[in-house]
């Protein structure tokens, strides 16, 4: 149980209830965090409303985006995130042992691409003052500056809410944690 109350849309008004909504349905199931953030409606507005036009804009692949999504979850080993992010990235073409070896030198089924992503991702979760020149002209020759900012917005959202999950003790919500690989500890809270 978290240590805030758990708020509904209901609990809400205007548009940060529509938005909880809207991410329900739409975006997947992050009801228990979603309740904790209803206590400050306009985080919750502009966050996921942000997270809700980067899906419709598309601007990075969603085998890219979550290789990246993936990539900064296992790589600060938040529990909460890889439990939602893994099944995706399966559902995108990669197999059940490249989730689990996402952090590893050599990630079967990924190409090129696939690795530079997750190169960016990893170093940007754990230190991102040391993104190398060489690793940012190599993102550049793929994607756009606009593509580079939006991928690197998400990956640090990934720390943000992994920080924010930790600190109010929000848990996996009922039924999602049966999809997670057995190679993440049980019970972590992330």
């Amino acid at each position: 149980m978290a240590r805030v109350t758990s708020l509904t849309p209901a609990d809400l008004s205007g548009s940060a209830s529509s938005v909880y909504e809207t991410i329900l349905g739409e975006y997947g199931p992050y009801g228990n965090m979603l309740a904790a953030f209803a206590h400050r409606p306009p985080a919750l507005e502009h966050i996921f409303s942000y997270l809700l036009q980067s899906k419709r804009d598309g601007l990075i692949s969603k085998r890219h985006l979550e290789i990246a999504l993936l990539t900064a979850s296992r790589a600060h080993a938040c529990h909460y995130c890889v439990t939602h992010h893994a099944p995706r990235l399966i559902e995108e073409g990669l197999s059940q042992e490249a989730v689990d070896r996402i952090l590893e030198d050599d990630v079967p089924g990924f190409d090129e691409l696939d690795t530079l992503v997750r190169d960016y991702a990893r170093q940007v979760t754990l230190d991102a003052a040391r993104v190398t020149p060489e690793l940012f002209s190599a993102l550049g020759s793929h994607f756009s500056e606009a593509e580079v900012v939006e991928l690197t917005i998400r990956i640090a959202l990934c720390s943000f809410f992994k920080r924010f999950n930790e600190a109010l003790d929000i848990h996996v919500e009922d039924g999602v944690a049966l999809e997670l690989p057995a190679t993440e500890p049980a019970g972590a809270a992330g």
